[in-house]
């Protein structure tokens, strides 16, 4: 009998992009539980707002938060926080100090209230609040020209910081992705997914990309805009999330 994990991304994967709606994953992930299947959100999302949709969706699993950079898992006596990242404040501090010396244009979380996040996000307030909650990274919305989006990126890298494009915003953070996340979990004795376990990944952005390409199945989510992303003997899903993570887990474990 295979031994599966699947890594999978929320917004736009797991969940609707546009609604945020889930509730059509819930039987599956049940399903799923009972065969000892477990299910890891790897996202660029931070740990309290992964907290929070463990919740909804009834996970007992690792949580991979903001692009691989957090970890937080249960050894069984305890529960661990394993930070890969550069702390936030000192990303805050450097792409500021890049915006003041070069005039660039761009927002980031840290420069919005709570309600502006509401705004940028379409999250609800308490959701926003968990959003706001950083460790590791800065989602940012990039106002100015291509040409200095290149000398930002440049900039960054000096520091030792890179920009991943994700499906709304892209993230300033250190150079580490999501496939980083799941070499650790995968290389953890505590944790079940040995060398020998198949692993699915299911992404729709630019920031899925490592973690679709590490992973034994990748499943491909229709993007909320442009093409899907190209990878080499993937599964190109179809149908928008949720429906289309569940089409495409019924399909690969053969459960329909």
């Amino acid at each position: 009998m295979t031994n599966y994990t699947i890594f999978s991304d929320l917004d736009g994967t797991l969940l609707n992009h546009h609604t945020y709606a889930y509730e059509a994953v819930l039987p599956l992930l049940e399903k799923l539980s009972d065969r000892n299947i477990p299910v890891i959100l790897n996202s660029s999302k931070t740990l309290s707002e992964l907290e929070v949709w463990q919740q909804k969706l009834k996970l007992n699993t690792p949580m991979i938060a903001e692009n691989g950079g957090v970890i937080r898992y249960d050894d069984g006596e305890n529960v661990h926080t394993k930070l890969i990242g550069k702390p936030y404040e000192e990303i805050r501090s450097f792409i500021k100090h890049l915006r003041k010396f070069n005039g660039w244009q761009f927002e980031g979380f840290g420069d919005w209230t709570v309600a502006e996040v509401m705004n940028h996000t379409q999250l609800k307030i308490n959701d926003a609040v968990h959003a706001k909650e950083r460790e590791v990274s800065e989602p940012i919305l990039w106002s100015d020209s291509e040409e200095n989006l290149a000398r930002f990126k440049s900039a960054l890298l000096e520091e030792g910081l890179i920009l991943k494009k994700g499906g709304r915003f892209y993230h300033v953070m250190a150079a580490h992705d999501k496939a980083d996340a799941m070499k650790f979990l995968k290389g953890n004795k505590t944790f079940g997914c040995s060398q020998a376990c198949t692993t699915i990944a299911l992404g729709d952005g630019g920031n899925d990309q490592a973690m679709l390409e590490y992973a034994d199945i990748a499943v491909v989510m229709p993007p909320a805009n442009g093409e899907p992303l190209n990878v080499e003997q993937a599964i190109y899903s179809q149908l928008e999330s949720p429906q289309g993570w569940v089409d495409s887990i019924e399909t690969i474990l053969k459960l329909k």
